[in-house]
């Protein structure tokens, strides 16, 4: 990559040309909409949310498809310099300032120890043991891309780590090269931008607000920092909302797609009350780790 990728960036050649289509639809639909005036019949509503989470997800997957990509040309050129010294360093240097969403980018051996790492920020964990984490081991069995859950990392923090194989010009397996991701913090990017976040009031302005889970229930990201990293099936916030565990468990986690209702708490001038929420979802994936997209808005 010779430029570099700033957050939110939507590099639309990377969306299916069915949701190119849609997102091309949207547009037009906005154009006929007074963008000033959010009070839209149940209609138009539907339709708004629909638009605003196929732009989220195109966004979120256009991120996703861009780490890979870099990725996997900085395990390219790692297979050229090997795993350390200083032309291994400049490749990850490169790799961080290619893509703006990265917090750190590092080699590892095929014995799962961290031999260099450059990151933003943080403390270096060159020398690190990573070999006992489940995504390292997986990776170290099967030598193919992988993009992990959200884990506590060596580093200390929560984050969801890419890795590509890096293999020598002579065919050998030297271990692989990783690159750190924190999906709130990239999430809260592209959905600010969406949902025109104020900073000086610190709400949006539009009616809706997104969050985002992957498999297991986990909360990548919401509205409420508070909530995030919570499991939405086992958190003892969730427990007095039988209707969101429900559609979580029955809806939203099976199925990749979808609209429903659920109750939950809204503050409301300083007070929480309980409302009724409808959302739509949709599914960004990664190597086979899937995140789950929701758009929602209180009915009443």
């Amino acid at each position: 990559m010779n430029r570099e990728k700033y957050p939110g960036e939507r590099l639309v050649s990377f969306a299916p040309v069915t949701l190119v289509a849609i997102l091309l639809f949207c547009s037009i639909v906005a154009l006929g909409q007074d963008t000033g005036n959010r009070n839209l019949s149940a209609a138009d509503s539907e339709a708004d949310m629909s638009c605003i989470l196929l732009h989220f997800q195109a966004d979120v997957q256009g991120s996703l498809t861009d780490l890979d990509s870099d990725v996997a040309n900085a395990a390219q050129n790692l297979s050229k310099t090997g795993l350390e010294g200083d032309a291994a360093r400049e490749v990850l240097s490169k790799l961080l300032e290619t893509d703006l969403n990265l917090v750190e980018a590092s080699t590892f051996s095929k014995e799962g120890k961290i031999i260099i790492a450059e990151c933003r920020e943080c403390e270096k964990s060159e020398g690190a043991d990573i070999s006992s984490q489940e995504v390292v081991a997986n990776f170290l069995k099967t030598k193919i891309p992988a993009f992990s859950k959200q884990l506590l990392l060596a580093e200390g923090y929560n984050g969801t780590v890419l890795e590509y194989p890096v293999i020598s010009q002579q065919g050998e397996f030297l271990g692989g090269t990783s690159a750190i991701i924190k999906p709130d913090k990239l999430l809260d990017r592209l959905a600010s931008t969406l949902l025109q976040f104020n900073d000086s009031t610190q709400s949006n302005t539009t009616d809706y607000t997104f969050w985002v889970m992957d498999l297991d229930g986990l909360l990548l990201y919401d509205e409420d920092s508070s909530q995030i990293g919570r499991f939405l099936l086992e958190d003892p916030l969730y427990k007095s909302f039988p209707s969101l565990l429900k559609l979580v468990e029955q809806r939203i986690m099976p199925e990749r797609s979808g609209y429903g209702s659920y109750s939950f708490f809204q503050e409301i001038e300083g007070n929480k009350a309980e409302v009724t929420k409808e959302c739509y979802w949709t599914t960004a994936v990664l190597h086979g780790t899937e995140w789950r997209l929701v758009i929602n808005k209180v009915v009443q």
